[in-house]
């Protein structure tokens, strides 16, 4: 199942923040949008799975995520979506191809929190004993959910303006279709 960079993008960056103990959803998310817009850039590795009647028992895959600013790069299983806030590249690993576009509202983060913040309905938070966020689920179609849980967060790195970039050298192989 390939997962929209907007959902992805939401739920990983939702889970910057350390302790959200006896708040619900719609406080939960907005603690979260505040932390995330706090920090410099962020650094997440995770397990994520597809949870539902079509895949009931899909096993967990590692991802990581990066933010800087508006640049995001997430790696996952099966894609790699990159943008450096302008444009957007999503490498397909079993086709050979990297799609290339320009970011729009939905690729937007900072427009993407400023909605959860309006509405949260169909995210639910984990949280630990201690009052962590380790992980969400997130409601899907057809009965399906979406669970991320943390393995790591590192904050306020620097990253190379070219880190948020597809770099073509390092992939010969690899068609390229430009939708700009």
């Amino acid at each position: 199942m390939k997962i929209h960079l907007s959902l992805v993008a939401i739920i990983l960056s939702l889970m910057a923040s350390t302790t959200l103990s006896a708040q619900g959803n719609d406080d939960v998310i907005r603690t979260l949008s505040q932390s995330i817009r706090s920090h410099k850039s962020m650094e997440v590795s995770f397990t994520y799975q597809t949870i539902g009647d079509t895949n009931p028992s899909e096993e967990a895959k590692e991802g990581q995520a990066f933010f800087q600013d508006k640049a995001y790069k997430f790696i996952l299983a099966d894609q790699h979506i990159i943008s450096d806030g302008k444009t957007q590249w999503n490498y397909i690993i079993e086709d050979e191809e990297v799609m290339v576009g320009n970011v729009t509202d939905d690729d937007d983060l900072f427009k993407v929190l400023d909605e959860l913040e309006r509405d949260s309905s169909g995210l639910t938070p984990i949280i630990d004993g201690k009052g962590r966020l380790k992980g969400l689920e997130m409601e899907l179609d057809e009965g399906e959910k979406l669970v991320l849980n943390i393995i790591e967060m590192k904050f306020d790195r620097d990253y190379q303006e070219d880190f948020f970039t597809f770099d073509t050298e390092a992939y010969p192989d690899v068609d390229v279709i430009d939708m700009r």
